[in-house]
């Protein structure tokens, strides 16, 4: 579950909150009650970007290959 904290709380806690962010997962810091960013613990394993890109495709957008392709295409013109 989130923990929700307001930017001057972030500041002040900042050195305890490595501790705890393996608890609470992520830290939304909010100002003014607006999100302004989000804190996540960050993975043991991460994946390859253009791995993860390429699992989450849209099927309205070009894949990597065929951009990849589009751009030598351009380039040897």
């Amino acid at each position: 579950m989130a923990k929700y904290l307001s930017a001057k709380e972030f500041r002040q806690q900042l050195p305890r909150i490595a501790e705890h962010l393996d608890q609470w997962r992520e830290i939304v810091v909010v100002k003014r009650s607006k999100p302004l960013f989000k804190v996540v613990a960050f993975e043991d394993n991460p994946s390859d970007l253009l791995d993860r890109a390429a699992a989450t495709a849209d099927s309205t957008q070009p894949s990597l290959e065929e951009i990849s392709r589009i751009v030598h295409q351009l380039r040897r013109a």
